[in-house]
């Protein structure tokens, strides 16, 4: 059923750019649970069609037991479709949301410049965009992609005084899920969606989200995560890897990658506590690294090691997960020789067969053109006499070797 021949209930909505699991698991989920017919905005026909013609999806909590949440109503349109978004711009729509990957982000410039180009000239009034993905300051990189997509003046200003981009941070472990209903998805029961207050408009309508946290301190909320969680996964994932463990459970589950993880956890966190003390305090970081390790050995988690590592790349870009925490504990001269070891574990990353990466593949293409000290340097910054460096490279050799 195409997206013209669906009419809107009478509720607020909200559009999600990504129909895949984060979307539907997670941000889809919560807005439709605060009341919004939720809207999802994909390039595949097969979910957009699906989603149509159902209406509805569940959603699995992954807790042992059996916990399935029907979200409904649900519709879906092609985001590459400029008409359907500019009917939907006409609509009671008070926020947009993305979560199609760092990579897809810019790409979504156009249809949003278009939502904005029709609710200037239809003369509405504000809505909010917030971009949920892994990505630091991913709102602020999207807000440049759609400005560069509004050459004139007016619709400037109009998004300068109608438009709230809101940074946020996000965080839900969505596996991949099997399912007789292709819509239908699996989650870990925790999550956590924080987002910066001082960016938001005041909407109308003006839809209070429940599992959406407003702070006005957000940098605190967004290295925690970024800097615990996807640190301590990416970690698990490529000691994982080495030690050929198929999934995360497997991995976490062996006490020297556990001891590893948790050792890189701690020092990473006395960075974060030196920097955000005022925020989160020595005892209450380490109930977050509990609970991350935690969910890391949800037994009904079956998160293989090859998709949690995957995109080494852009893991290892500088402020990222692996390098960021090492340069707050480098300003503050705090120990990071477990997370240099995660830094040397993903430098070997290359899985093969069904589970290939592109990524992985120009890594280890690079290292063998340009040698590992090159490459190390070049991802990094630091020089080659640098003594973290050396450490990296020691250690990779010595893993390599085993």
């Amino acid at each position: 059923m195409p997206f013209e021949a669906i009419s809107l209930p009478n509720k607020p909505v909200a559009i999600q750019f990504g129909a895949g699991n984060i979307g539907r698991g997670f941000i889809g989920a919560v807005l439709s649970q605060a009341g919004f017919h939720v809207v999802f905005a994909d390039v595949q026909e097969k979910i957009v069609n699906a989603l149509n013609e159902k209406g509805h999806y569940d959603v699995h909590i992954l807790n042992g037991d059996t916990q399935i949440e029907r979200i409904q109503p649900v519709s879906a349109v092609i985001s590459t479709d400029l008409k359907a978004i500019e009917k939907i711009a006409r609509e009671p729509l008070s926020i947009i949301t993305t979560a199609v990957g760092p990579n897809i982000l810019p790409r979504l410039a156009k249809p949003i410049a278009q939502i904005i180009r029709t609710r200037k000239e239809e003369g509405m009034g504000p809505i909010n965009i917030v971009a949920c993905e892994n990505l630091q300051n991913a709102t602020d990189k999207l807000r440049e992609a759609i400005e560069s997509e509004l050459s004139d003046e007016q619709e400037r200003l109009y998004l300068q005084d109608n438009i709230g981009f809101a940074i946020c941070s996000v965080d839900r472990i969505v596996p991949p899920f099997s399912s007789e209903n292709i819509l239908d998805v699996g989650v870990e029961p925790f999550f956590e969606w924080t987002v910066d207050s001082n960016s938001l408009k005041k909407t109308d309508p003006d839809v209070v989200i429940d599992g959406m946290h407003a702070t006005n301190n957000l940098d605190a909320y967004v290295q925690r995560k970024l800097f615990t969680l996807n640190t301590g996964h990416a970690i698990t994932a490529y000691l994982g890897f080495l030690d050929k463990k198929d999934t995360i459970l497997d991995a976490i589950s062996d006490d020297s990658i556990h001891n590893v993880v948790s050792k890189a956890l701690h020092e990473s966190g006395a960075a974060l506590i030196a920097k955000h003390h005022s925020f989160f305090s020595k005892e209450q970081h380490e109930d977050y690294i509990k609970k991350i390790l935690k969910r890391f050995s949800n037994h009904n988690l079956k998160d293989e090691v090859s998709r949690v590592g995957r995109e080494p790349l852009r893991k290892l870009r500088r402020g990222d997960r692996l390098l960021g925490p090492v340069e707050m504990c480098r300003e503050r001269n705090l120990e990071h020789d477990t997370l240099l070891l995660g830094i040397s574990a993903a430098l070997l990353f290359h899985p093969t067969g069904v589970h290939e990466d592109e990524e992985a593949n120009e890594l280890q293409d690079r290292i063998r053109r340009e040698g590992i000290e090159a490459v190390v340097a070049d991802l990094t910054g630091w020089e080659k006499e640098d003594e973290d460096l050396r450490k990296v490279i020691r250690e990779y050799s010595r893993m390599k070797k085993d």
